[in-house]
């Protein structure tokens, strides 16, 4: 609502996605572990919740076969995922409403203007394959804290564009790496061609012995890597919260 009623143009583009989202019960405990399964379809997510037998499901399908999906019954909507998970948690059965959600990226030409900031989704969407939108969203916060501390210890104007314009190439560069790398995984893990699936496993299975390797993808995965704010690293949360 803030980025349109100041009226700052975004580059968008139509991932060609659905994201169908519900909760299930399983039979299986998740015991509080996040899954996640690559289908020709497109990637199927498991998020574990409250209870031990409940998820949070975010499936990413054509949009036909999503809406399809999210308009079955229970009984074969219920089939349909468990298949499609290989019945990792055992029989999965839907609890409440199912949607299908339109996926987009979207990227803000400003993340600031004079008096005002975007962060988290007011500036950026990414496809949830990897789960990083809440990381970007996070960040986004913690940077412009930062930011706004940094000015304030000089005694400059918090809402002045030009004491803002870090922290807008900061983020904005953030966003576009992880908007081109989101888009090159969902390429690579999309579809069932017999090259792309021999890419998969070799780069899945290689990631996993290389320990150095694994740990960088962890650190990304975990919104660890890149320039970050220094509320986001272990080494100086005290330093930042000095007035």
């Amino acid at each position: 609502w803030v980025r349109r009623q100041a009226d700052i143009p975004l580059t968008s583009w139509d991932y060609g996605h659905h994201a169908l989202v519900a909760t299930v019960r399983c039979a299986e405990p998740h015991q509080a572990v996040a899954r996640q399964i690559f289908t020709p379809a497109g990637p199927l997510a498991f998020l574990p919740l409250w209870q031990p037998d409940l998820c949070s499901i975010v499936w990413s399908l054509p949009a036909a076969r999503a809406e399809a999906l999210s308009a079955c019954d229970d009984e074969s909507f219920n089939r349909q995922l468990t298949a499609a998970f290989d019945a990792r948690l055992g029989l999965c059965k839907v609890e409440g409403p199912r949607s299908a959600i339109p996926l987009t990226a979207r990227y803000a030409r400003d993340f600031a203007r004079e008096r005002l900031v975007l962060v988290g989704d007011a500036a950026h969407t990414i496809h949830p394959l990897a789960g990083q939108g809440v990381n970007l969203g996070l960040l986004d916060a913690a940077a412009l804290a930062e930011q706004i501390l940094q000015i304030q210890r000089a005694g400059g104007d918090i809402g002045l564009l030009a004491n803002l314009r870090h922290y807008e190439r900061w983020r904005k560069n953030e966003a576009a790496h992880m908007l081109a790398a989101m888009e090159g995984l969902k390429r690579l893990f999309s579809g069932a061609h017999p090259v792309k699936k021999l890419l998969r496993g070799v780069g899945l299975r290689a990631a996993n012995l290389l320990t150095p390797v694994k740990d960088q993808l962890i650190r990304r995965a975990m919104g660890l890597d890149g320039e970050l704010p220094a509320l986001a690293r272990a080494d100086t949360p005290a330093k930042v919260a000095q007035p």
